[in-house]
């Protein structure tokens, strides 16, 4: 009785579009209130439940990573590091297309979130394609799929939130998420390559540039390299935890964005500075004086300079805040649901009723995947994780199935929600940027802007689902790909 309310009450709710955490909570509460007859004053303790959900330390990780990600996404290191990308892929079939996954691979490993991967990433490139004659459905759907990324090449948000309510280790999962991040990524670009053979006219050849360029041009990757190194490398060697990690790339991506906003204003006031110090010799003199003169310090640029510091720090810190706060309060009334299933006894009568069909383990994650399939064409991501692993973590465990190898699959198909028509959301921030690109041109241009519907995105999507269904089948056959570097790296559980 107590499943089939729950069911109804959240069909009911999302149908008539209640907020996610808000229709969690009351389904909570409702249950809670009318099943719970051994013990009605249980309600009482919902709110210590949800506090102790929500004070869990390594939540803190979720807004650092939000906020790195926004720091790097306005720091300028997108539009120069889609650059130098572009130098070593372009002779490949494909040409410019490649950048876009690959570009999305590398900003994934700083940005943690799909939604902010996809929209820096179009916002550098689609200018570049609009201009070359590529055909425009491939170059949104490759967007949109590297995109993805975001949500499994770590730091990934998705795997923290997974491993907080299956109560795995985050580090595992981070381990777990980039074996199948990486052949997920190189499978997109053999698609492209395999499309544009079969169709030339798609990707028109891009003239070569010389090894000297591309070898320069690797310098300005040195800072992004460094700052995901000592993100993830902090908590693939163990010096960190992945809340510690998160604030040390906070830090590293505060030092990016000044360096590159008001870096040269800083060397040139520092060199003024200097240059004055007494005992100076004459030739270190005359070279500050050069490195001034360089860069001189116009009136109002120290003030404009620090304007615009703080226009970048607050839209971080305001994206940041929406973010999050979505995510963690829909977090919290997912925590109490969880709490309100183990009292009524959901969980054990949901385990009951799936052991009854005596599944296999393969079995069971296959109908689980066409269950999160069908699920992602109507439903968000994040919500979709947030409202069925509650009910679905008894059951897994009842068939003893590996959470880690269970988690990667699980967020792959997250992955392929946020690019399902009708409702995936990384197809519509691809849409709204594609219109901006547009109509910017447009006003540069002179002419009108003549954006296509939001079908060339759907449809440009479905060759890189088909991706993603081919690395789930692969994941699903062999579970080491997800599961042998953090069994390597932190010994087998």
């Amino acid at each position: 009785m107590a499943i089939a309310a729950a069911f109804s009450m959240m069909s009911v709710f999302f149908m008539g579009g209640l907020y996610v955490a808000g229709a969690l909570g009351a389904i909570a509460l409702l249950l809670m209130k009318f099943f719970n007859i051994s013990n009605p004053n249980l309600w009482n303790i919902l709110g210590n439940r949800a506090w102790e959900g929500s004070t869990n330390f390594i939540l803190i990780a979720i807004p650092l990573f939000i906020l790195m990600g926004e720091l790097v996404l306005r720091s300028g290191i997108a539009e120069r590091m889609y650059n130098v990308l572009s130098r070593w892929l372009v002779f490949i079939p494909g040409g410019l297309i490649h950048s876009n996954i690959a570009s999305c691979a590398v900003f994934a490993a700083c940005a943690g979130s799909s939604v902010a991967t996809a929209a820096t990433i179009s916002r550098v490139a689609l200018p570049s394609f609009r201009q070359r004659g590529y055909n425009e459905r491939l170059v949104v759907g490759s967007l949109a799929a590297g995109g993805t990324l975001g949500i499994l090449i770590p730091p990934s948000i998705g795997l923290v939130l997974y491993g907080l309510l299956v109560g795995e280790s985050i580090g595992r999962l981070f381990l777990a998420g980039f074996v199948p991040g990486v052949i997920l990524a190189l499978t997109f670009m053999l698609m492209i390559v395999i499309a544009a053979k079969i169709w030339p006219g798609i990707a028109p050849k891009e003239e070569i540039v010389s090894w000297r360029l591309r070898f320069v041009g690797l310098v300005s990757l040195l800072p992004i390299g460094f700052l995901i190194f000592a993100v993830l490398g902090s908590i693939y060697f163990g010096f960190a935890t992945p809340t510690e990690a998160a604030a040390s790339g906070v830090a590293g991506a505060l030092f990016l964005t000044v360096a590159g906003n008001s870096g040269m204003l800083i060397i040139s006031l520092t060199a003024g500075l200097v240059r004055r110090l007494p005992l100076m010799p004459r030739a270190a003199r005359i070279r500050l004086q050069d490195i001034q003169d360089a860069r001189p310090v116009g009136p109002g640029d120290i003030r404009r300079n620090v304007g615009n510091m703080l226009r970048i720090l607050r839209e971080s810190f305001l994206s940041m805040a929406r973010t999050s706060s979505m995510i963690l309060l829909i977090l919290m009334a997912a925590f109490t649901l969880q709490f309100a299933f183990a009292t009524v006894r959901i969980t054990v009568d949901m385990a009951e009723w799936v052991a009854a069909f005596e599944l296999t383990q393969l079995q069971l994650v296959l109908v689980l995947v066409v269950f999160y399939l069908i699920l992602g064409t109507f439903m968000e991501s994040y919500s979709m994780m947030l409202t069925t692993l509650p009910i679905l973590i008894p059951v897994l465990n009842e068939a003893d199935v590996d959470k880690v190898w269970f988690g990667i699959i699980m967020v792959i198909l997250l992955e392929a929600a946020q690019i399902s028509p009708p409702q995936g959301m990384a197809l519509y921030v691809l849409h709204g940027a594609r219109q901006d690109t547009d109509k910017e041109l447009s006003e540069s241009e002179g002419v009108l802007a003549q954006t296509g519907t939001i079908n060339d995105v759907f449809i440009g999507v479905l060759p890189f689902m088909v991706c993603m269904f081919i690395v789930i089948g692969l994941v699903i056959a062999f579970p080491e790909l997800a599961t042998w570097l953090p069994d390597q790296a932190k010994g087998g559980r």
